[in-house]
């Protein structure tokens, strides 16, 4: 119960603040200053973080969470931005697919 009432919130500011999680497009991304980028970078990260950790059985640390102890949330951004600017084929994706891509692709390669 805590954790939807966290995300509810979280969310909830989020979106006072312009910022929208599930819908946006690279191009919206872009035009974003580099603080709400990272607001939606950070949102994306723990909802995916949230989404590991309850497909886990038993539970159990998210992979997220044990892949990326060891980074900080400025370079998982510069990881995306980086796919994200290099690959169109991705482009008419919503960015939180390709951020869960490309981070997923990342943590299996470091492991």
């Amino acid at each position: 119960m805590r954790v939807r009432l966290f995300v509810l919130v979280f969310i909830t500011s989020l979106n006072a603040n312009g910022v929208t999680l599930g819908s946006v497009t690279r191009s919206d991304y872009i035009k974003w200053d580099s603080n709400a980028q990272m607001t939606w970078v950070i949102g994306v990260m723990d909802g995916i973080m949230i989404e590991s950790a309850l497909a886990s059985q038993p539970i159990q640390q998210s992979w997220l969470g044990s892949c990326l102890a060891n980074h900080d949330t400025a370079q998982l951004k510069a990881i995306f931005e980086k796919e994200l600017n290099g690959d169109p084929e991705w482009w008419h994706l919503k960015i939180s697919i390709i951020y869960r891509n490309t981070i997923k692709t990342f943590c299996e390669g470091s492991q």
